[in-house]
């Protein structure tokens, strides 16, 4: 293919086909330009959309954590009543012990 001959000086139908083909190609780098910021913004949405999820997951995590520790909390308080329980009942053993000793 050869190239287009240079246009006349004083042909406008040449200045305007050429003033087009340079808009043409300035829309078509802008259009590229365009292209490229959607690309990253759909990379930003995808990361963002995985951020959610993340947190979602993290959130479900700290909430499974927060029962556990409830549970833990509550098989604390029961343990340490058996314990007072248990160390009430050996001191009155303790005491019918030395009571019995000591009338002996």
């Amino acid at each position: 293919m050869s190239a287009p001959e240079p246009p006349a000086a004083d042909d406008p139908l040449a200045d305007a086909v050429d003033r087009l083909n340079r808009a043409v190609s300035r829309v078509g780098a802008r259009l590229e330009d365009y292209q490229l910021r959607l690309s990253a913004a759909a990379g930003d949405v995808e990361a963002a959309q995985d951020l959610d999820n993340d947190r979602a997951r993290l959130a479900a995590a700290l909430d499974e954590a927060q029962a556990r520790e409830d549970e833990l909390q509550a098989a604390a308080t029961d343990a340490a009543q058996a314990l007072d329980a248990a160390m009430s009942d050996l001191q009155t053993l303790l005491a019918a012990t030395d009571d019995a000793e000591e009338t002996a």
